[in-house]
């Protein structure tokens, strides 16, 4: 035993990063498996209406109809804590609470989540099957990283794959993923598609840009809100026109720009039929307005200012938010966010240059892009949907950014690793706290843990 430890320690010595990076995946794999069946069943925001949608797709083999498909007797009685008997509470009598008013989401997710909640068993353990889909689908956008920090970062990635992951890490990032909703999809597929958009730009062959655009459309299928990706495409089209512009090229940039509609197609044109509309996107808001805004509050440039704040919790889910007003726990909670800033901005101050390469256009502009698109949301669409889990897809992205930017300015790696390394440390903290706190309450108390 004791020729075992020295041993351990020399091969951690010896590979710090692969260790790190192996601590961080066994603690995603470890947090995501536990909020799978440890966060309270419909405590999510909007978990009770995204199931709804799955179940409809799963027993019916059809989407649900936003303002006449109602949430099942089943799920109620879950979400009343009375089942397998059945609720007394008719959900038509709920408002907006009994109806599956999520029903105008783009429904990839939702179609790929059904086989998880059609396996046998009771209501609950679909719930929780779909969990664990969703936890597949984590694991798959941790995979997509790694494959896209080796092509960001060559023979440097595993230290931009840490950073990244030290992210991903985030119960922000991690219980929006787990608990039932599009979100769960959004991410790897949004990583899929920045992958799919940096081999076009470099490779500049024809193929990749068209993959691009098909994994673009799948974004939009599952989210419209990655609607801030879109952009991103013009860099590949741009790369593959200044090397080319004969007619096959030209014919390949306008079928990449159609492409995502095409896939979209169906789905829009379904809308058109049933709602008479693109999306149902304004009965969503008629539906919700009572809830959401109930002054009939007109929004514009400063609700925007007013709601900025929301950004900087990034690191918790909404449901958590009440533990930013802890002393000690709420200063950890901003400095993470405050890091990952930082690591990207300090480089670029040294160095502007860095602005106009190709990593900044790809995996720096996501987050402003998103943070204009939440805006725009609420100026022109007049509704109040800025809030952080909207833009979890860029946050990953912005951490290889600023891991690409220190390698790039020659900053010393062992202290990139340090940071990377002490930032990975105080997640873990906060999820042990919040582990505490949220789901195993009996040992958080035990340890003076509580959660309010």
């Amino acid at each position: 035993m004791t020729a075992v430890v020295p041993g351990l320690w020399r091969r951690i010595r010896a590979r710090p990063v692969a260790t790190l990076i192996a601590l961080q995946l066994a603690a995603i794999t470890v947090a995501g498996g536990v909020t799978v069946v440890r966060f309270h069943i419909f405590a999510a925001v909007d978990e009770l209406a995204h199931i709804s949608f799955v179940q409809e797709v799963a027993e019916h083999g059809s989407l649900p109809w936003l303002g006449r498909s109602y949430v099942s007797w089943q799920m109620e009685a879950i979400e009343q804590d009375v089942y397998p008997r059945r609720s007394t509470v008719n959900p038509r009598t709920l408002g907006l609470a009994g109806l599956s008013y999520e029903a105008f989401q783009p429904p990839l997710y939702y179609l790929l989540a059904a086989p998880a909640f059609a396996i046998p068993g009771n209501y609950r353990d679909k719930v929780i099957a779909v969990r664990a889909f969703d936890l597949l689908l984590l694991l798959a956008a941790a995979a997509v990283l790694a494959l896209l920090a080796r092509a960001v970062a060559a023979e440097h990635w595993q230290i931009a794959y840490a950073a990244a992951l030290s992210v991903l890490l985030w119960p922000g990032v991690i219980v929006r993923v787990i608990t039932v909703s599009n979100a769960a999809l959004e991410l790897p597929l949004a990583l899929v598609y920045v992958l799919a958009v940096w081999l076009a730009t470099a490779r500049r062959e024809p193929r990749l840009l068209l993959a691009a655009a098909a994994a673009l459309g799948l974004c939009l299928l599952t989210g419209l809100t990655l609607i801030f990706l879109a952009p991103l495409l013009a860099v590949p089209i741009i790369a593959l026109l200044r090397e080319r512009r004969d007619r096959r090229a030209l014919a390949v940039v306008a079928l990449a720009v159609a492409l995502p509609l095409v896939l979209l197609a169906p789905w829009l044109i379904s809308n058109e039929i049933r709602y008479g509309g693109l999306t149902a996107g304004a009965l969503a808001k008629q539906l919700q307005a009572p809830l959401v805004n109930p002054t009939g509050q007109n929004f514009g440039v400063g609700a925007v200012l007013s709601r900025l704040w929301r950004l900087d919790r990034v690191l918790l889910p909404q449901e958590w938010w009440s533990q930013y007003g802890k002393a000690g726990l709420a200063e950890i909670l901003w400095l993470l966010p405050a890091l990952l800033l930082a690591g990207a901005l300090i480089p670029v101050l040294r160095r502007p240059a860095l602005l106009r390469s190709r990593a900044a256009a790809l995996l720096g502009s996501p987050l402003p892009l998103g943070v204009i698109t939440l805006a725009g949301i609420v100026v022109f669409v007049d509704w109040p949907s800025f809030l952080p889990r909207y833009i979890n897809a860029s946050l990953p992205l912005l951490a290889l950014f600023a891991a690409w930017a220190w390698q790039t300015t020659r900053r010393r790696p062992g202290t990139l690793l340090a940071i990377v390394a002490t930032s990975s440390a105080l997640t873990g903290l906060v999820w042990f706290y919040m582990a505490g706190g949220y789901y195993f309450t009996n040992v958080g108390a035990a340890l003076g843990i509580h959660a309010t």
